[in-house]
């Protein structure tokens, strides 16, 4: 192994090793009595201006004297590399503190085992359940999960993709923004070669694989229940109409009403940015009808979440004058005040589906043609929507 020269007498038969400050390896010279590290002012200059510095297998080679190759065959237990030499840098590479860059060695691979996800928010378990979804099944398979939130902005969004695609990851997951209206980015991704696979919200793009809810089953669902406690007068509140998930449900609420041969209120129909804003000047509206509606389907569970604050604001009693239902089954349905009836649209399965298709895409090469999977829901009947009346007929 190649000796160390004194950068003050020129001498290397008398510098001896005398241990590591700051992750570098310390000298002595007998001659001169003098301690160094090798490149020393070089070395502090550059660190004055780098922040959380990590040490690399350079830093390893300069403080041992040895090539940054010789060093990476060595951590690798090359065979062309000798017992005491790997030896010798796995503990020098221990007392620095090192820690392999496994970005890089994916890189030289033309794989990171990452996967980028990009979701609206975390504000609520809604999205943060899928996310979970996500994570359980790349972490089985061996991958890392990078998130971006775009906030329901699509400007942001678009920074978001391709900054993970910047960051080389193997592919992206995305639940689009409420004010996502353009599609054509992701086509051009993947006409480039980019993995996507879309959740929950989704583009109309047929060349990716999407994983979605049962959304127009459920809104049938929950509309047949409010018929079934009576409701004549079904107020929606849906989400803005560039989401497909928006008129998915429109048309299960409107497939009800027509198999009933109920009237179709159009001034009973609303559409919202899913703001409290949007939502109480919508429940304002109602209130101020002649004819006020029985009840609301909110196609979110935070917008019902809004709908019954602002009712209980207006003293307005959540069943019995108005029953409210939601879409979704977020944790805090369960948890207000009166509990909130919604569709379980299993946002963990949807995450973990959402997982399974892309690791299904990317073992084979994305030779498969796109796919399109869709998880089945369950209404919960909560105290919501249950009318007293209903309640003492039975």
């Amino acid at each position: 192994m190649p000796r160390v020269k004194c950068p003050k007498c020129s001498k290397v038969e008398t510098v001896l090793k005398s241990g590591f400050i700051r992750q570098k390896q310390r000298y002595y010279c007998k001659e001169c009595n003098y301690n160094f590290t090798l490149n020393h002012e070089n070395r502090k200059a550059k660190n004055k201006t780098r922040k959380n510095y990590q040490t690399t297998i350079l830093d390893i080679g300069k403080a041992m004297g040895i090539s940054a190759t010789t060093v990476s065959r060595a951590l690798r237990d090359h065979p062309d590399i000798s017992a005491v030499t790997i030896k010798a840098v796995k503990q020098v590479a221990l007392e620095m503190e090192y820690r392999p860059n496994l970005m890089a060695r994916n890189f030289a691979n033309k794989q990171t085992q990452t996967i980028g996800v990009i979701i609206p928010d975390l504000e609520s378990t809604f999205f943060s359940s899928m996310l979970g979804g996500i994570q359980k099944v790349a972490s089985k398979f061996g991958f890392k999960v990078i998130i971006c939130l775009s906030n329901e902005d699509y400007e942001t969004e678009i920074e978001n993709v391709q900054v993970l695609i910047d960051s080389r990851v193997d592919g992206l997951l995305i639940c689009h923004s409420a004010t996502t209206t353009a599609f054509d980015y992701i086509d051009n991704y993947c006409k480039k070669g980019i993995s996507i696979v879309n959740f929950y919200r989704i583009s109309p793009s047929n060349k990716i694989s999407k994983v979605l809810a049962k959304n127009t089953e459920g809104a049938e669902k929950i509309t047949e229940h409010l018929l079934d406690q009576g409701c004549k007068k079904i107020g929606i509140i849906l989400g803005p109409k560039s989401l497909s998930i928006t008129e998915e449900r429109l048309l299960g609420y409107l497939n009800i009403l027509k198999k009933n041969k109920m009237d179709i209120d159009k001034e009973l129909i609303a559409y919202t940015d899913y703001s409290s804003t949007s939502i109480n000047a919508v429940v304002d509206d109602w209130l101020n009808l002649n004819e006020r509606p029985d009840a609301i389907f909110c196609i979110s569970d935070r917008s019902a979440i809004f709908a019954i604050k602002h009712l209980k604001k207006r003293k307005v009693k959540v069943p019995d004058e108005i029953a409210v239902v939601g879409f979704g089954n977020d944790l805090m349905g369960e948890l207000i005040e009166p509990s909130l009836t919604t569709y379980n649209i299993q946002t963990s399965k949807i995450g973990e589906t959402t997982m399974q298709l892309f690791l299904q895409e990317y073992k084979n090469d994305s030779d498969n043609e796109t796919q399109i999977q869709t998880i089945d829901g369950e209404l919960l009947i909560r105290e919501s929507s249950i009318k007293k009346k209903r309640k003492q007929s039975k």
